[in-house]
Parts: structure tokens; C-alpha cells; sequence
């Protein structure tokens, strides 16, 4: 699944996704995001940062911050069962 969301929400979509899978999100977790961002680039393939959610299911979010811009490209990988991926689409749409 892919998408974006503004960056200023990046913290509150994977709080969201965590908790549909069981995965405590904290304030380590966002501290982990926050300098790993800052080197990412959604136009290059190799300047993706991947972060582990180990729920049930894990999955693994993929994020890039878009070049010049104020969002951060989002792809969520994993064994996604329809519930789950449409969680993840709505949350897309309104994040």
C-alpha cells in the first residue's frame, strides 16, 4: 500500500496503524523517525527509510519526504488482510 500524508502527521498515521496491529507506538518510536527523515528523498530508490512495526501482522513502514515539499511518501508493507488495508487507506486519505 502506498500514499502520502503531511508531514506534521506522520507520527499521529503510524500511531493509528500500530494500534489496528497490536504495536505499542511511543516516544521512542517517534524519536527514531525524527533524524531519519530528515535524509530521505521520495525521487531516489535507495533514499527510502524503512521502520519495523512488529505487530500482528509485522509490518514495515517505508517513508520519504517528497523534495521540496511538506509531505512525506508513505508505503506499508506486510500480510494486509482487507480489514487492515482499507484502515490504511482512509487514514491515508484524511492524513
Amino acid at each position: 500500500m502506498a500514499g502520502w500524508v503531511f508531514e506534521d502527521n506522520v507520527v499521529q498515521f503510524l500511531g493509528h496503524v500500530s494500534r489496528y496491529i497490536g504495536y505499542r507506538f511511543d516516544d521512542l518510536d517517534e524519536a527514531a523517525l525524527a533524524g531519519a527523515l530528515e535524509r530521505t528523498d521520495d525521487e531516489s530508490t535507495d533514499g527510502w527509510f524503512s521502520y519495523p512495526l512488529r505487530g500482528t501482522p509485522p509490518l514495515t513502514a517505508s517513508l520519504a519526504r517528497a523534495v521540496g515539499g511538506s509531505v512525506v511518501s508513505i508505503r506499508v508493507e506486510g500480510d494486509i488482510d482487507p480489514v487492515l488495508a482499507a484502515r490504511i487507506e482512509t487514514l491515508l486519505d484524511l492524513l
